[in-house]
Order: C-alpha cells, then structure tokens, then sequence
C-alpha cells in the first residue's frame, strides 16, 4: 500500500544518516579462543543431540564452542600452534612445506598484509580491516580462515560469520532494539555487537542482495568501525560492484563506499587457478558416492536405511527464521526431503541454515535440470546450498540429470545486466501497468539475452526504444543531433543533453515514493539484479557442490559435526 511504501522509505532514509561513535561504550571482554581450536580438540559431540540457540542468541560463538569448527579447515596442533605464536603468514609457509597447500605469490602477499593485521590485534590496538575479494576457489576464505584461527587467542570475543548469518542477527538485535525508547536503534545493535559478538568480526561472502540491508550498512559499519572493531571480509565482487543493478543502489552504496574505504584495505586475489577443483582433485571422491545421477528413485532409501538404521520416517519440527516452525522428515540427526518440499515452496536463507544447523546430514530427492524460469528455485537451491556448505552438514542428493546441469542454464545470468536488457516493453515512460509485469518482463529478457547473447540484445533493445526517431551522428560532445521522422529541417535536443536530463530525473524521481521509477520500473531493476545474484550464486554453488562429494570435505564433516564416518 502507499502508506507502506511510503513508511519503509521514510525508515530506509533515516538510516542513511551516519552515525558517530557511541560515548562511554564499554566492552565486555570474554575469552573465546577455544572456538578456533583444531576441530579434533574440540568435545566430540553429536551436533543433532544439541539443543539449538535461543532466537535472541548471537549465532556466532554458541555453535562453535559445541564442537562445530568456526572455519573451513582445520590447523594441525604443530601449526596451530606456529599461526597463534608467529600469525598465518609463517602459518601458510608451514603448510606449504608440508605439502597441504600449493605456494602461490599473490596469496603471500595478502597474507603480509594479514599478518600485519594480526600484531596489531594481537597488542591490542585498533587497526584498518581488509576486504578481500576475487573470484570462486582463488583462496579468499583460506586466507581468512587462517588469520582467524591466529588472532582468536589473542582477541577478546571474536567471531567468524557468513554474512548472511551476521545480518539475520543484525536484523534480530534492530527489532529488539526499537523496544529501547530515545536511543537510534542501530547504535543499540552497535553496542551489542561490540560487547557480545567480538572486537574482530571474519565475514565470509560478503553481498548486498536487499534494499534493507544497502540503507543499513553504512550507519552500521560507521559505528563498528569507529569504536574499534576490526573487520576481514571476503566477497566475489569487487566492493563498487555490490548490489549491481539495485533498486536506489546510488543513493545508500556510496556512503558505504566511502566509510568502508576510509576504515579497510581492499584488496584484490587475482589468482586464477581454482584451489577448490584442485583441492577435489587431490583428496578424490568418496569411494561410496553421496550424489547420484540419473534420477536413481532407490538412491535416497539405500542412504536412508544405511546412515540411520531403516529408522521408520517421522516429521519432526525445526524452528526456521524468526521463529517460524517447520517440518521435515527426519530421524537421528538426518533430515530427508525433496527439492520440491524445500525449493519449491516459499524458504528463506534463515530456515536453511536453521535446518542445517540441527541436522548434521541433509538428504534431498529429485533435484531437477533448472531453466531460467525456474529462477525461484534455483534461488533458493544456491542458498540451500551455501547454508550446508556453511554449517559442514553432508548432502546426499539425488539429480533427475547430471550435477553440472542443474544450474547450468543460470549461470549466464550473471553476465546480463541492465545496460544489455534496457527498457523492456512494458516498462518505459509512462507505462501504468502491475508492478507483476515488470518482474515478468525482467525474466522474459534475461532469458533472451541468454539465448542471444547481452551484445545482440542490448542492441535490439536500442533499436526498439528509439525507432520511431532518426539520429544523425556527428563527432563532437553535444553535436549527435536528433531528427524527428520527417523532419530533418529543424534540430531537436542533442542526444547527451537529453542522457544528462533523464540521469537528473532519475535522481530525483529515486527520492520520491510516487514517482513511477519507484512502481514498474523500479520493480524490472530489482528483478534484473535479483536474477543476476542468482546467476552469480550458481557459480559458487557449482563449486561447492564438488567439493561436497570429496573425501576431504567428508571427513572434515565427521570431525567437525562430531559424527563418523559411514
């Protein structure tokens, strides 16, 4: 409704104010390094026999202190013990003569940097953060990994979050907060933050996928960061390619920029071997293997019987996000479903790392080849998948075709943007209809541009929005004149003036709830950019999903869920 509308952009505006440092902030200091103990140190304990966090419970440390590793890998005591004296820099040369990681220039030279980040916290003194980013399997999050498990000794409550996770908390602590009347709710959470979670806060695939969450980063992060909170991120974007294409991205990303480049080192991994493949490679594929192809409708009951004894089926509840209660089949820690019960039906980020924090092993039937089309599904597939990667729980996964086919229809998503698909019919100047045809549109031209090709189609795009006009090129800045059909005698504007124009009515129609900006076309830009997330996520999810049938990843999983091998 307007009324809606018009409140969530009047909430969205007053977050966009940045925020000072909070006076007289007193931090709680509680020692927690043993969440980044070697896993094997770690209790032994069966992770489906663990009562799951209060709802208002920070997700970060409850889990980890349990037995489940806060990291990717884990470090042997000897190097554990080398990463928390000396930093991950001479943690990483140790590896390497070991033969557990491959030498590689640009890592070490992120790893100077890293270590240097790792003597400043480790005497206690405030520093500059890094923000890594680079593209799938180049090394990101091992190199995070290894400065986290080197500084957690040595820092007063830290922690290590995908990012998804840490703003679901976030979002948490602002509903709690507005509860706490003449104070701004995001210093409340500010506050929190510093005092509960940690002084060094790790993200892991740092994105901005929602509106919500660009308005909010920038007050946010101002605050974190100016009372002393050292953040390390990792991300496939580059930080000026965020939130690409979003709706109002250029009104709440560049104060982000801003503070963000003020406060931390970005950094770029151009390295273009992917570590993860060669990781597979190395360790193998589990001799008995956990996916099958072909759609093998006996493949989910052989593993059923065997990893839970032919335990009769029963639905079992889990609480999902904010406290939504779910079902799902399960018995002895094992959950089972289909992709239609879990990707086909509305599921949210949150209820997936839920279910994959209660049950250590996951099986899904029936994963269909997906279309562009089934772009929903495939959403919610890749963040299935990123919640199980996340959490180490171990899938068991039956595709109607072949594993590489399953997203491969939605990768060329991610490189579609507006600039290829412009306008779609139905979507231009002074279009009135439901804001459902503009998701529709956006689709229906993301795929066409799949199928052609973004080149072809930005051309036909162009070719469509200007038809009905004659444009006489001329060299020179506002020489390009234009003609109207028939009319070649009398010059109207010149073709940059009319951009300047339509860039100065957008900015102001970007402020202003009614405008039409806000309604259809503003619903085409955010499906446009939704869709080329998903096309981006599949990326990543296709990487993952490989190195969730090797051996390493499993035994990782026996170790750090606390179960054995079956």
């Amino acid at each position: 409704s307007a009324a809606c509308l018009k409140s969530t952009v009047a909430a969205t505006m007053a977050f966009s104010v940045r925020v000072r440092a909070i006076c007289g902030l007193r931090r709680r200091l509680v020692h927690t390094s043993g969440s980044s103990r070697v896993a094997s140190a770690a209790p032994q304990v069966r992770y489906d026999q663990l009562e799951a966090p209060a709802l208002d419970a920070c997700p970060s440390t409850q889990p980890h202190s349990a037995g489940v590793g806060a990291t990717k890998f884990s470090l042997s005591p000897e190097s554990l013990a080398v990463a928390e004296a000396l930093g991950p820099g001479e943690a990483y040369d140790r590896l390497v003569s070991d033969g557990v990681l491959l030498d590689n220039s640009e890592q070490r030279r992120l790893l100077a940097l890293l270590t240097a980040v790792f003597h400043a916290v480790k005497r206690g003194n405030p520093t500059r953060g890094v923000y890594i980013h680079g593209s799938v399997g180049c090394g990101k999050s091992m190199m995070m990994d290894l400065f986290f498990m080197s500084a957690a000794k040595h820092v007063p409550r830290c922690s290590r979050f995908h990012f998804h996770e840490f703003m679901y908390m976030v979002h948490r602590m602002m509903h709690d907060a507005k509860s706490q009347p003449g104070r701004r709710p995001v210093d409340v959470v500010c506050e929190r933050i510093a005092q509960e979670v940690g002084t060094l806060l790790c993200f892991d695939e740092f994105a901005i996928t929602t509106i919500q969450d660009c308005c909010l980063l920038a007050p946010l992060f101002d605050t974190l960061w100016q009372n002393g909170v050292t953040t390390i991120s990792t991300s496939n974007r580059a930080p000026e390619n965020l939130y690409q294409d979003g709706l109002n991205r250029h009104l709440y990303l560049p104060a982000f920029l801003e503070v963000l480049n003020a406060h931390c080192k970005v950094v770029h991994l151009p390295v273009a071997t992917d570590y993860r493949a060669e990781h597979v490679a190395r360790s193998g594929l589990a001799a008995e293997p956990v996916f099958s192809e072909g759609g093998d409708s006996e493949f989910a009951s052989h593993w059923w019987q065997r990893v839970t004894g032919g335990s009769p089926f029963r639905r079992e509840v889990f609480v999902g996000g904010y406290g939504r209660e779910l079902e799902v089949t399960a018995a002895d820690g094992v959950a089972r479903t289909s992709f239609e019960e879990m990707c086909a039906q509305p599921r949210s980020v949150d209820d997936y790392l839920a279910l994959c924090k209660q049950y250590h092993t996951l099986i899904v039937d029936d994963i269909p080849v997906l279309k562009v089309d089934d772009h929903n599904e495939a959403r919610r597939f890749t963040n299935l998948i990123d919640a199980a990667y996340e959490s180490h729980t171990r899938l068991i996964a039956s595709f109607q075709g072949t594993v590489s086919q399953v997203l491969e229809s939605i990768s060329p998503l991610r490189d579609v943007g507006l600039e290829s698909v412009g306008n779609a019919p139905g979507c231009g100047d002074g279009d009135t209809s439901p804001s459902s045809s503009g998701v529709l549109a956006a689709v229906q031209r993301m795929k066409e541009a799949v199928e052609k090709g973004p080149e072809v189609l930005r051309q036909e795009a162009v070719s469509t929005v200007y038809s009905a006009h004659h444009q006489e090129q001329v060299q020179g800045n506002d020489m390009e004149i234009w003609h109207q059909d028939g009319d070649l005698r009398t010059p109207q504007v010149s073709r940059s003036w009319d951009d300047r124009r339509r860039a100065s009515q957008f900015s102001w129609e970007a402020s202003d709830p009614t405008a039409e900006q806000q309604s259809v076309k503003g619903v085409f830009a955010a499906a446009i950019a939704s869709l080329r997330e998903t096309g981006f996520a599949s990326e990543r999810t296709r990487s993952r999903m490989m190195e969730m049938q090797s051996n390493a990843y499993l035994e990782e999983w026996a170790v750090k869920r606390g179960g054995a091998a079956d």
